[in-house]
């Protein structure tokens, strides 16, 4: 039989790792950038430490947009964060993954910059990460009003179809983007 003060040792550390200090909060957040392309979208922010927390988001868009057009995709994301300064209020920094599946076509996404989504349907996959930078600006006790940027690297391999919503596959392929490849206007609840 093993003594209670080991059983205690054992535990304490296990303990401790799940007792939350009075620094330590929880945060959920909605990026408002999903939401304007019509996504479902919802996160969590956990912190480490005093300084670094973990953030992991997701958006989702399971339905078409029409008829003759077709947008829907999942997206997650997770970001280890450094906050210089305080804890889920000002400057922060650090570097993410993400990774998801899309199904998109007939689309004038960013505005028409993506000519080929308007004539063409695009299915596949992406994995990739970067380094980001946002601020969190205390609007309330328990809100803040957050903005990110990200740049790095997307891996993307995709088949491309014929028409917008239908047609026959023309191939598979793959894309390796660099450049901004996250980016975030939210509002975020802090427990």
């Amino acid at each position: 039989m093993i003594p209670r003060k080991r059983i205690l040792l054992l535990l304490a550390p296990l303990m401790m790792a799940f007792t939350p200090a009075s620094a330590q909060r929880l945060a959920i957040n909605n990026n408002l950038v999903f939401d304007l392309a019509g996504a479902l979208s919802a996160g969590v922010e956990i912190p480490l430490s005093a300084s670094t927390s973990l953030e992991t988001y997701g958006s989702l868009r399971p339905w078409k947009r029409g008829e003759t057009s077709v947008h829907k995709h999942w997206l997650v994301q997770s970001q280890f964060r450094l906050w210089p300064c305080q804890l889920m209020n000002g400057f922060f920094w650090g570097p993410y993954v993400h990774g998801g599946e899309f199904n998109i076509g007939n689309s004038d996404l960013f505005f028409g910059l993506i000519k080929p989504l308007e004539t063409h349907r695009y299915e596949g996959w992406l994995l990739g990460g970067g380094v980001g930078i946002g601020y969190e600006y205390a609007l309330a006790k328990h809100w803040n009003l957050g903005a990110e940027i990200g740049a790095g690297y997307t891996y993307i391999r995709y088949k491309k179809y014929d028409c917008e919503v239908c047609g026959t596959e023309k191939g598979a392929e793959t894309y390796n983007y660099f450049g901004v490849n996250r980016l975030g206007l939210s509002i975020i609840y802090v427990f």
